[in-house]
């Protein structure tokens, strides 16, 4: 029988880090140390309080049940307790609060809700490549949005074509940002909320570094008057709480979008495992005895590697937030040759701009998610690279 397998599939590119892998598999088989900053999954443990919450979790025979597809109470009230300290804003946590198993999972699903075949979704460039997911499932268009340095690699909303704006219906952004380190003020929110409104746009705000910030605290898009009109935002337990493997995120904001996402995960999923939720709601209500700590590494990690950069000649904007660095090196050079010459002169892989979208093209993306002895190691590696044999 000759399997033929769908056009939608066909439409997704290989992994973004596929190539690389094989590359640094090679590599590791010559018997050369790796030092990988490619991906960033966070190294730091998962603070032992939420564990032992979650083991005294997992032993209750409740828990073992199926959960609510939406979650259970008792974390949506701790999501709506947390927004409520730490953004002043109140979310009815049975029609404004859903539980995700991750928040990717949630920014996969939502294209699926809103959009029809033929709609437009804005996307950055360079960006997650996740945001993409739904769009191609739903049928949808996409339409590139630069993110430059020149304009604080925030999106330029007045060079959106009209005849596209026409047709939107969705746009995905993400503050603090993945890729590029940057962060966002209320002012851009307010200013993006205006458009939004206008242009009848819904926007999603991918919020999952929004507690590894740098300086400022970072604002959430409620904050603006009116944004619940238009807006959805999502938080992730992976890289606040370093809890990527357990799967946990949520999304607040316009109850008929939150809804309708509820709706269609009903059909998909059954949800997380109660005692990873009830983890994550521990985690919530004791976010600052156990937060400061992960944001002050993370801070220190990416002081200390742009510090080493800049003596090595790379040129960057320091990042006001995330757990990466993006810069370029001292050469002028396509992005995946610099990384595959970094491979096999210095045994050091990172991630290729190229792979984030078109404008991310003469850029390295540094995660800073590996250990502080690591990190200093590849930057002793970087500052000692002759890049004449480019």
């Amino acid at each position: 029988m000759n399997i033929e397998l769908s056009k939608k599939l066909k439409s997704f590119k290989p992994f973004l880090f596929e190539e690389l892998y094989r590359k640094e598999k090679a590599e590791r088989a010559k018997g050369k140390d790796i030092i990988s900053l490619a991906v960033g999954d966070p190294d730091i443990p998962t603070d032992a309080r939420i564990v032992d919450c979650a083991v005294s979790e997992v032993r209750k025979g409740a828990n073992h049940r199926y959960p609510n597809t939406k979650g259970n109470e008792n974390l949506r009230k701790a999501v709506s307790e947390w927004h409520k300290k730490r953004h002043g804003l109140a979310f009815d946590h049975d029609k404004e609060v859903s539980i995700l198993v991750g928040s990717k999972e949630g920014i996969a699903h939502l294209p699926l809700v809103v959009m029809n075949e033929g709609d437009y979704c804005l996307i950055p460039d360079p960006t997650y490549p996740t945001y993409r997911t739904g769009v191609v499932l739903s049928g949808g268009r996409i339409h590139d949005v630069p993110l430059e340095e020149k304009n604080d690699f925030l999106p330029d909303l007045g060079k959106i074509p009209q005849k596209i704006l026409a047709k939107t219906k969705l746009f995905f952004i993400n503050y603090p940002n993945n890729p590029t380190g940057a962060g966002v003020t209320l002012a851009f929110f307010k200013e993006l909320v205006k458009w939004a409104r206008k242009n009848e746009v819904i926007i999603a705000q991918d919020a999952a570094y929004c507690e590894i910030y740098f300086d400022k605290p970072t604002p959430s898009i409620f904050e603006v008057n009116g944004a619940r009109d238009v807006a959805v935002e999502f938080y992730s337990a992976s890289k606040t709480y370093c809890m990527a493997g357990w799967r946990a995120g949520w999304v607040v904001g316009n109850s008929k979008l939150v809804c309708a996402l509820n709706q269609l995960k009903e059909n998909i999923d059954s949800g997380q495992f109660n005692a990873v939720q009830n983890a994550v709601a521990f985690a919530l209500r004791n976010h600052d005895k156990i937060l400061p700590a992960v944001r002050g590494r993370f801070k220190a990690r990416a002081a200390a590697f742009c510090a080493g950069l800049r003596e090595a000649g790379w040129h960057f904007v320091e990042p006001k937030g995330s757990c990466f660095v993006w810069a370029k090196p001292p050469v002028k050079c396509a992005s995946i040759d610099a990384v595959c010459y970094m491979l096999e002169k210095i045994s050091l892989l990172a991630a290729p701009g190229s792979g984030f979208g078109r404008f991310g093209e003469g850029f390295i993306r540094f995660s800073l998610t590996e250990p502080e002895p690591v990190l200093a190691a590849a930057v002793k590696r970087i500052k000692s690279l002759d890049w004449a044999g480019l």
